[in-house]
């Protein structure tokens, strides 16, 4: 018998589950039906199912706000009101504040405002203590009838009886956002990024949207001084407003930051070498000098004193390399320093970086060249040299080898680096370099064997190099079989590489004389003009490329000139419409040019636009 009443009851309560499976699945294809009816606008459709279902599943909330929704769509006013009205009267819902808010948004489309202002507060005065779970379902509802400043209020009232000034920061700055008030919206996000570290860079992500409008920008910029000026402990809005800086690229006002907080927090100068290292990335070179500087001057102790002290010397070094202004008296200083540092830190693995920059400074501009290779045959020598900066110490000995006149040691060095990184880009840059040799030397079908091979290089700037010499050898020996005057003109590119200006320019004068009409004349132009860069002419310089433009308009080396004048209008001439208008050429003109997409940059930069 018990046997028998226990099949009885699985076997009922099976078929409840049947039905109820049924039910649920036919209710949810009613569902989706509706859905697609409303979606599409065809309200009327849409309302019985709605009704239907809601009738099925009374103490469903999700079926309740679809029915009531598509009332007021169909304008069914009264329908509505009787439905929200019934709903508040039940005592499972009656402390809903949500219904409130149904009817007064009811209410607001009756034209009814009193009537709705009334539902409303009420539905926000129903909060308390007791009941902040409903917070976020109460503001939600708000916002699903787009009613912004309702939701702001909803957390105002929270945050009161939370008694908590920092409480839904985040959700009021969203809500503030949604209305386009930007000066609240950047108050709570400044207060919820307190909340946490992970907040910053949600922070810093939503700024970074508005840093390209000044007034913005400026605002961000006083209220994070005000919070500064209130709380002097709190260190966040200091590090926030220097990441303004940053983005701004004002890396003397980033700077003035950092220095007052490593003396506040009585730091060891962590944040000022960051701002030096970023400042330089940016070739913002005084501003990373003075960073170092200040690192440095907290004495030899410190653990950053010694990559302070290398850091510096980089950047004098690059401002040099970046300037059309040093002096001899420069470069004399600058060697000191060099050679001061290495006296007190010694001449050691740990720093043949700055001992390969130093022979970089002799070879290239105090041209003493017997001196640089001095320095990197000691850097080399050291057992504990990394292996990538000793094959960079060797490139660079090729190529001061090739300036002293001893092209076979250059290559020894050259072929010794390609053998040790032979799937590098260390070993393609030293097969370039020696393709480029076998070309000042005259070989120029074993340069095409080997340029050819280096046009699939993975650098960009390798291939492209490659290609460029390659093309360059392939058109000028067709037009001359005895290869005469390309060979004068290899002959001219290595006095140039060799720093030897008066020769090289003599040169191609005489190529120009015992050629004349040669394919090689916008070449030697252009030629004329690296010169007189290269000496620091750059007035005339841009006379040399200018030319190159009015005279062979069409000519292959076209976009190059385009380039660098447009470059030296920029950087050097200080004459922005003018740079922006060669720019403008190679956009228009040249749309397949290696420089098309840094000339885009370029002038997208000096329009003003914003950049990603």
């Amino acid at each position: 018998m018990f046997y028998s009443n226990n099949i009885k009851k699985i076997t009922a309560l099976c078929l409840s589950l049947f039905f109820a499976t049924i039910l649920w699945a036919q209710t949810d294809q009613d569902l989706k039906l509706a859905q697609q009816y409303f979606a599409r606008g065809e309200y009327e459709k849409a309302m019985p199912i709605y009704k239907k279902i809601f009738e099925e599943n009374p103490d469903n909330a999700y079926y309740y706000q679809n029915y009531f929704r598509t009332l007021i769509f169909v304008k069914d006013y009264n329908q509505a009101e009787a439905l929200a009205k019934a709903r508040l009267k039940d005592k499972k819902w009656r402390d809903d504040p949500n219904l409130n808010v149904d009817l007064g948004y009811l209410y607001l489309q009756k034209n009814e405002e009193d009537k709705a202002e009334g539902e409303f507060k009420k539905a926000i005065a129903n909060l308390d203590a007791a009941n902040l779970a409903r917070v976020y379902s109460l503001a939600n509802t708000f916002g699903n009838y787009d009613m912004v400043s309702y939701m702001i209020q909803v957390y105002e009232r929270a945050r009161d009886l939370r008694n908590d000034p920092t409480a839904y920061a985040y959700e009021m700055a969203l809500a503030y956002k949604r209305l386009g008030d930007f000066e609240p919206m950047v108050r709570e996000y400044l207060t919820f990024a307190l909340a946490s570290n992970a907040n910053v860079q949600i922070i810093k992500n939503e700024f970074q949207r508005y840093l390209e409008d000044e007034d913005k920008r400026d605002f961000i910029e006083a209220e994070l001084y005000k919070r500064i000026q209130k709380s002097d402990n709190e260190i966040l809005y200091t590090e926030l407003l220097t990441w303004l800086f940053i983005q701004n690229k004002d890396f003397d006002s980033a700077l003035i930051q950092v220095k007052a907080l490593d003396r506040r927090l009585n730091e060891n100068g962590q944040r000022v070498f960051e701002i030096a290292q970023t400042a330089l990335l940016e070739n913002m070179y005084d501003t990373a000098i003075e960073a170092y500087q200040y690192v440095i001057d907290k004495g030899n102790l410190s653990p950053l004193y010694e990559p302070a002290r290398t850091g510096l010397l980089n950047a004098q070094m690059q401002r040099i390399e970046n300037s059309i202004s040093y002096t001899q008296e420069d470069l004399l200083a600058l060697e000191s320093n060099y050679t001061v540092l290495l006296n007190e830190l010694g001449r050691n693995a740990n720093t043949a970086a700055t001992m390969r920059e130093l022979a970089q400074l002799y070879a290239l501009y105090i041209h003493d060249v017997p001196k640089s290779i001095e320095i990197l045959e000691e850097v080399i020598q050291m057992p504990a040299t990394k292996p990538a900066l000793r094959a960079k110490c060797k490139l660079d000995l090729g190529d001061y080898y090739i300036i002293d006149g001893d092209v076979w040691e250059a290559a020894l060095y050259y072929m010794q680096v390609d053998k040790e990184f032979k799937d590098d880009i260390l070993g393609e840059e030293a097969r370039f370099k020696n393709a480029k040799l076998a070309y000042y030397n005259g070989d120029f079908e074993w340069a095409q064997t080997q340029l050819n091979v280096l046009k699939a290089s993975t650098s960009e700037l390798i291939a492209n190099d490659a290609l460029e010499l390659s093309v360059f050898i392939i058109d000028n020996l067709g037009m001359d079989t005895s290869a005469t005057a390309l060979q004068m003109f290899a002959d001219a590119d290595l006095l140039l590489f060799q720093n030897k200006y008066t020769e090289s320019l003599a040169m191609l004068d005489k190529l120009s004389v015992q050629f004349p009409g040669h394919a090689l004349a916008d070449d030697i132009i252009f030629r004329k003009g690296k010169i007189a860069y290269q000496q620091r002419q750059y007035e005339k310089a841009a006379t040399y490329w200018e030319d190159l433009l009015q005279n062979y308009a069409s000519d292959i080396l076209t976009d190059d000139a385009l380039f660098l004048l447009a470059d030296l209008y920029q950087n050097h001439f200080g004459d922005t419409a003018k740079a922006m208008e060669y720019y403008q050429r190679i956009i228009v003109d040249f749309s397949g040019s290696l420089y098309t997409v840094e000339a885009r940059k370029r002038y997208r930069k000096l329009r003003g636009d914003a950049l990603n």
